[in-house]
């Protein structure tokens, strides 16, 4: 799937966004799933990162191609991934960026295993993932309608194979030894991109979700370390998720506004607009 994000930095209720914070300057990355290049224009411009990519679909390549922020950017489809298919990248990163990407791939677990393998064994080596959180007030709410609609894009994008809450990325990330050390969110208001408004539950009920600081969160972007020595990371990871502080922004903007309506009411329009933007 062709998938095309514009960065800006003064926007920080965005993935990417997030991300860039969590990169120190002159770092090596490598970009898993770097779709259009954006976050790497940004990281060479801003920070003289070095940064090489795998990417899955051959337009996105061609666009990260064509940017010239990449050191090197190859064409791979994820889910047939082995580290050894790229020996010349054993030990080479300070930062290895899984940004929305995990949510689609058929097995997780396995390539995060595989990707350990390329940081440096000294010094910054960090995982710095994000993910969607299928407790979303809105998917919440649409649960107790009894609808789980997929939609063009957001936490039920068509494409998601996997759906992950905070305790679930917690034993995600445990399972394959990475450590939550730093983490921040993404929040979306309460109706979401779901096809039901939220205000459609009595009013106790909705108060009952809006209370869990969880319901208002679309992302967690985690910043994580290897951990080899046995120890319950799960538990330290668990810990780090549930009592995250966020702020909740009741304001709905125009562009959400504006989104949401396209994605549940012309969802139809979505890959036109998503290919115009790119022809721009």
């Amino acid at each position: 799937m062709l998938y095309y994000k514009l960065f800006n930095s003064e926007n920080k209720n965005d993935s990417l966004t997030r991300i860039y914070d969590f990169i120190r300057a002159d770092s090596t990355v490598l970009d898993i799933g770097c779709a259009s290049g954006a976050l790497a224009i940004a990281l060479k411009r801003d920070k003289r990162c070095s940064i090489f990519g795998l990417e899955g679909n051959p337009q996105n390549v061609h666009l990260c191609i064509k940017s010239g922020a990449f050191v090197e950017v190859l064409l791979q489809d994820l889910n047939l991934f082995k580290a050894t298919d790229y020996p010349d990248y054993k030990g080479k990163f300070d930062y290895i960026v899984c940004g929305d990407v995990l949510e689609h791939l058929l097995n997780p677990e396995t390539v995060l295993t595989e990707l350990k393998t390329y940081l440096k064994p000294t010094g910054r080596r960090k995982m710095i993932i994000s993910l969607p959180n299928v407790a979303h007030a809105s998917i919440k709410a649409n649960l107790l309608l009894d609808d789980f609609s997929y939609t063009p894009l957001g936490i039920l994008d068509k494409t998601h194979l996997h759906f992950y809450t905070y305790r679930s990325i917690a034993r995600l990330l445990a399972d394959v030894g990475l450590e939550i050390i730093g983490v921040s969110t993404v929040t979306m208001p309460a109706d979401g991109y779901q096809p039901y408004p939220f205000a459609k539950l009595p009013p106790v009920v909705q108060r009952f979700i809006t209370d869990d600081v969880h319901s208002h969160i679309m992302q967690y972007v985690m910043c994580c370390r290897p951990v080899y020595r046995r120890r319950n990371i799960y538990s330290a990871n668990l810990h780090t998720l549930q009592h995250i502080v966020t702020a909740v922004d009741y304001k709905k903007k125009f562009t959400f506004v504006l989104k949401r309506f396209i994605v549940t009411k012309l969802a139809g329009l979505c890959p036109i607009l998503e290919k115009l933007r790119i022809r721009r």
